[in-house]
Order: C-alpha cells, then structure tokens, then sequence
C-alpha cells in the first residue's frame, strides 16, 4: 500500500520554502513585517526540512519493527505540510489579487488626486499616500492598521458628513457592516467635514472606489482632495456669481414670459400640472395659470382629444405641432400648439407657444357646423394616414353651391340650415371617425377609412346623384340648391401623398358647367 501513497520529501520543503518567498517578497511591496503569515510559513518550512532530515532513520525504523506505522505517519505529516503550503499560498493569491486592482485602480487615478488611501472591510487603514499623511502630520506607522476616521481625528475634529452634522462614531456607525450594502463598480462621492484646532472649518472631498475579489468585498479606495475654510470661501464666492448669473437670466425669462403677447405654456406630463402665461389665461377664460391637466383637457374638444393625445404619446424628443378645438365657456376657439419634449431629472415636460387662431374660426351657428374640423386639423389628420403606407382611404372634396343667393334671399340662419343638414347628412352615413373638416365658407372634405362607406358613397354618386342634391323647408319657404363633389383615392396611380390636391382637383373639373356630372372621379378625370 505504501508504495501507492509514497513520494519524495523533498516536495513538502519546495512548497513550504516557495511559499518563505512569496511572503517575504509581500512584505517588501507591503512595507512592513506580516508577523503571523511569515512565522507560519516559517514553522511550516522548518517541519519539512526536519522530516527531509531523518527520512532516512524513519525509514531504517519501520524496517525494524517490521510494518509501515513510522513510515505512515511521516507521509501523513507531509501531506499535511503541502496543505498548510496551500493554505497559505492561496490566501497570499488572493491577497496579490486584491492588492493588483487596488494598484491598477491607484495607478490611473494619481493624475487626478494626490490623496488617497486604502482601507480594508472594517475601515482600517491599508495604504495611504504620503501627501495625505504629509497633511495630517502623521507618521506610516501611526495610520496603518488602524481606523480610518480615528487616524483623521489625528489632527482634526470631524464635524460632519455630507453637509450633514455627524461626529466621528456617527460616522463608524454609518460604514458598520458597510459591506452588507455597497456594490461592485458604483462610484459615490463622500464628503467629511472637519475643524481644525484653531477652529478652521474645511471638508475632504472623496469618490469612493469599491474593491471586490472573486465577488466578495474587501475593501474601498478613496481618492479626492481637501479644501480648507479659504477655499471654501471662494467656492462660495464663485456659487454666489453663479447665483446672480442664474438669477439675471430668471429675471429677462419672467419679463418675456409675462411681456410677449404669445401663448406660453409648461405641461408637466410627471406631475400631471399645467402652467400657462397669463396671455392664455384671459384668452381661453381660464381662472388662473396653473391647471390640473385633466382639467384643462376635460374643455377640449371630445374629437379632438384623441389626435391631441397621439401627437404627444408618439413624441420621441423632437418639435411637434397640432391644432384643437378648446371650450372656453361660451364657444370652442382653435388652438395652434407649437412645442418641444424636454426630460430632465426624471421629469418628463412639453413646453411651447398656444396661439388662438381666429382665422379658422368662422361665425358660430349654433349648428353642427360650430364642431367639425378646421383645415389645420385636416392637415394633421392626413399625414398620419399618409404615415402608413398599407392604408387605403378616400377623400371627398365637396362644394355647396348658391349658398350666397340663399342668404341675401332667404337671411343667413337659412343658409347655414342647408350648409349644416347637409354636413350632418355627410357625417352620419359615410365619414368614419368624424374625419370631417370645413376648409372654407362653402367647402368641405371628408376623409373616409372605411371601405363599406367608401362603397355606399360610391353607389350614392351613382344612382342618380341623389345626395348631390339638397333641399329643405324652412317656415313656408322650401330651399333647394346643388352640391359637387370631387373624389380621389389614395390608391389612385400617382403619388398618394397627392391625394387631396387630387380630390381638389376633381371638384374643379365637377364644378366645369360643361361637364355632364356634378360629381368626378380623379382617377376618370386627371
């Protein structure tokens, strides 16, 4: 059996006294004496050279008596010299290991810091640069091995942390069991404040550096500079000029805010607020500047709402721009919004120009003419649809006629009465989504997605052009007139991004007294 387990004595002295070098060599780059690692190492080596010695007498012994005991139990005494070997090998690894990213961590931050200093798992000091002890006035000897915020209390009183008033066991208190909590790669900054003898009051400024091997903590590296009471005092005097720069630049921004005679406005998406100039406050007839924003969009149009929404969701960063209807108590004005998505600080704003745009507002009717679309708002709706290239829909450009005759005959309320039924009629049975806009006095454009109605307005136009001609009775009166009608696809041959000049221009070739029809087709037309 021996001879399976038998080696060499030699190779316990080889470990034990390569494991003599390993320390000795750590205790040079450490600079100073690490008593327990070196008497181990040292014991240990001396037991291998002893059985390396009498090996042989060991040997001639268990000859004598006859069986393998004494042979036995020195195999059993080196095996147990190799483990201790790399017991203690390992352990000087793993320290080489966390010193290696200490000094490679060190190594790059010199250019940037003169003070720093190493510290182990329970505060206590492992290096520290000469500048730094240069500045307490302390020796090596009198920092190393000992805790941090004690070796500081060397010279100084700390008096805080983090702007925060702390005393030095608050500070022990607050780093106990710190490794319980900090994490690998993340940088903080740390600030300790301090008081002199004299009573100067200055502060280390610190980025604390974490220090992990094989994923287990060991230690942080602080690295930063100090700044006594003067310098302290002249970064104040620079945050003071900041300040005034700061408080120039609010006062000229607050002088236009409230001086312009534009619309301004702040809606802050994270706290769900709204902020608008007084300019806006008089003209939408609100009750102040700042609004809930579900109160501000509550008196929105409830067409409008969703398109409004859209443009905001579908933002990424950029300017944008829509136009809605918005209630301001007796009768809906356009609003044009024109603004831009900031995110700062985790807070999510758009902010921009409201103007009321009086141009797109005709005469209120007290008919359903006061609530279908403006052209602004046909604008926005067709590039959208344009957006997607699979869409198929239909634009329906139509003209009432002899709508000025009815009125300077018949007075106005008759005239917006046809303009109106006729419009509703339109609405009811062939425009999808209320996609239904007023783009002058006398004519429309209807959008329609759905195919069905794209098929019933088509068939409509066909049997006899009924929904081309309209008539009411108003008192005794019964009014008629013609409507043309101009139709184009977007998936007529051609540019589909010109399906509306298309639509235009088939009403135009309706319209032509000559033409047999009051109704064109772009597509039969063009």
């Amino acid at each position: 059996m021996i001879r399976y387990i038998s080696q060499s004595p030699i190779i316990p002295v080889i470990f034990a006294g390569l494991v003599v070098i390993i320390v000795l060599l750590q205790c040079l780059v450490k600079r100073r004496f690490l008593k327990v690692r070196l008497v181990l190492s040292l014991i240990n080596t001396f037991t291998a050279v002893l059985l390396l010695v009498f090996f042989g007498e060991i040997e001639k012994k268990n000859e004598a008596i006859g069986n393998d005991a004494y042979l036995i139990w020195t195999y059993i005494c080196m095996f147990t010299i190799e483990v201790a070997a790399f017991a203690l090998l390992f352990s000087t690894i793993d320290f080489s290991i966390t010193n290696e990213k200490f000094q490679k961590t060190l190594t790059t931050s010199l250019d940037e810091t003169k003070l720093f200093v190493f510290l182990d798992k329970k505060d206590r000091v492992k290096v520290i640069s000469s500048c730094f002890l240069a500045n307490l006035g302390i020796e090596e000897g009198q920092a190393l091995r000992k805790n941090f915020f004690d070796v500081i209390e060397e010279k100084y009183r700390i008096i805080g942390m983090n702007q925060e008033a702390a005393l030095k066991n608050d500070l022990k208190k607050f780093f106990y069991r710190y490794d319980k909590r900090v994490q690998e790669g993340v940088k903080t900054p740390l600030e300790i404040n301090i008081q002199s003898d004299d009573g100067q009051e200055g502060s280390f400024y610190f980025v604390e550096d974490p220090i992990f091997s094989r994923g287990s903590y060991q230690g942080r590296l602080l690295m930063g500079e100090m700044k006594d009471e003067e310098s302290l005092m002249g970064m104040e005097k620079d945050l003071s000029e900041a300040q005034g720069e700061l408080d120039l630049i609010r006062s000229r921004f607050t002088t236009l805010l409230y001086k312009t005679n534009d619309g301004i406005f702040f809606n802050n998406i994270t706290n769900h607020s709204i902020w608008l100039n007084d300019v806006l406050v008089e003209k939408l007839s609100l009750n102040g500047n700042s609004l809930d924003a579900e109160e501000f969009y509550s008196n929105m149009h409830p067409d409008d709402i969703a398109l409004y929404q859209n443009v905001l969701n579908n933002n990424r960063g950029g300017d944008y721009e829509v136009t809605y209807r918005y209630n301001t108590g007796s009768h809906y004005v356009y609003i044009k919004e024109i603004g831009q998505k900031i995110c700062q600080n985790n807070t999510v704003e758009f902010c921009g120009i409201m103007n009321v745009i009086d141009d797109f507002r005709f005469e209120k009717t007290n008919t359903i003419l006061d609530s279908i679309g403006t052209e602004a708002e046909l604008m926005n709706r067709y590039k959208q649809l344009l957006s997607d290239e699979n869409n198929v829909f239909m634009v329906a450009h139509f003209k009432v006629a002899s709508i000025p005759e009815i009125n300077e005959k018949y007075g106005r309320p008759v005239g917006n009465m046809m303009l109106s039924q006729y419009v509703a009629y339109i609405k009811s049975n062939y425009v999808t989504n209320n996609y239904i806009y007023r783009v002058s006095g006398l004519e429309f454009v209807a959008i329609i997605t759905s195919y069905n109605r794209m098929e019933a307005l088509k068939n409509s136009l066909r049997n006899e052009e009924k929904i081309l001609h309209v008539s009411a009775t108003y008192a005794s009166e019964k009014v008629a007139t013609e409507v043309y009608m101009g139709i184009a696809y977007s998936s007529d041959p051609g540019n589909r991004r010109e399906t509306l000049n298309n639509a235009k221009y088939a009403l135009k070739y309706a319209s032509n007294p000559q033409f047999k029809s009051s109704y064109a087709f772009y597509k039969d037309v063009k």
